[in-house]
């Protein structure tokens, strides 16, 4: 059950993982994911399905393998199974058709942006893409967003491959350049946060989708709570996507911030995660 079927590096310490999951495969629509443990004892793992298969009964992930989870899941030989997959989990992403669409991701963003952008196309809208990554050597499903964008802008920080910019900036000139009909962004808080502010100047619904420390994504811990539309959401079953108009950045901001230095404090701190989280509600 649940057996790694395929596996594909695509960039630096990230891969593309095929996994046999047919319940899932038959259910899962654009903008969910799904709780994957790697192996006992690592915790799990909220992962964007960025492609699903019925007829085969596979689903794909992509991992970046920063933590000792994430290099579990990235070390599983093909023909070996993952300890327990949950899902399809969170609500889909809203696809209408608009018209002309902007899709800007950032970093591990590019992954879940991929069903988004293949969704919005299938409903007929014109898809303008812009994918922003730190260098070439990160860069991720180029190709693939090619295949289903009408047009596509890569941004570089240090200039290695394409334009060397902010994917904020390219979005910027194309709002100035096109009637844009919706944006929708997934990535760093920071560019949500500037890309909300851009599509609001200009009265163009946004959504975002928001990656908040997820326990179980079931509800039940509350670690996922978000500020949106001045009430406090679950991102794992009110979410992931909302509407960039009506998130708080700096509360979703803040709550990352804590994340990292519950990460980063000891083992035996008292300072424990939920302590902080805690703090925080």
């Amino acid at each position: 059950m649940f057996k790694v079927v395929q596996k594909q590096a695509l960039a630096q310490d990230i891969k593309r993982i095929d996994i046999a999951a047919p319940d899932i495969a038959a259910r899962v629509a654009p903008g969910q994911f799904i709780m994957l443990t790697p192996q006992a004892p690592h915790h799990a793992l909220p992962l964007t399905v960025v492609e699903a298969d019925e007829r085969k009964g596979t689903i794909a992930v992509i991992v970046h393998e920063i933590g000792q989870a994430t290099r579990a899941l990235g070390a599983i030989s093909i023909g070996h199974s993952v300890a327990n997959i949950t899902g399809p989990l969170g609500r889909p992403a809203v696809i209408e058709q608009y018209g002309l669409v902007i899709c800007v991701a950032t970093g591990i963003g590019a992954a879940q942006i991929l069903p988004v952008c293949r969704a919005l196309k299938k409903k007929g809208n014109k898809v303008i893409g812009i994918i922003g990554a730190r260098s070439k050597k990160v860069l991720m499903l180029e190709a693939q967003m090619r295949v289903l964008c009408d047009e596509i802008f890569i941004t570089t920080n240090d200039g290695s491959y394409e334009r060397r910019a902010l994917a904020t900036q390219v979005l910027r000139e194309l709002l100035e350049k096109y009637k844009v009909r919706a944006v929708y962004a997934i990535g760093s808080v920071e560019m949500m946060r500037e890309a909300s502010g851009m599509a609001r100047s200009k009265g163009i619904p946004i959504r975002v989708t928001l990656s908040p420390y997820m326990v179980n994504g079931l509800g039940i811990c509350g670690s996922c709570r978000v500020r949106v539309g001045g009430q406090m959401r679950l991102a794992c079953v009110e979410g992931p996507e909302f509407d960039g108009y009506e998130v708080d950045f700096d509360d979703v901001y803040q709550r990352d911030q804590t994340r990292e230095r519950a990460c980063e404090a000891p083992k035996n701190s008292t300072k424990s995660f939920w302590a902080l989280i805690k703090n925080r509600t």
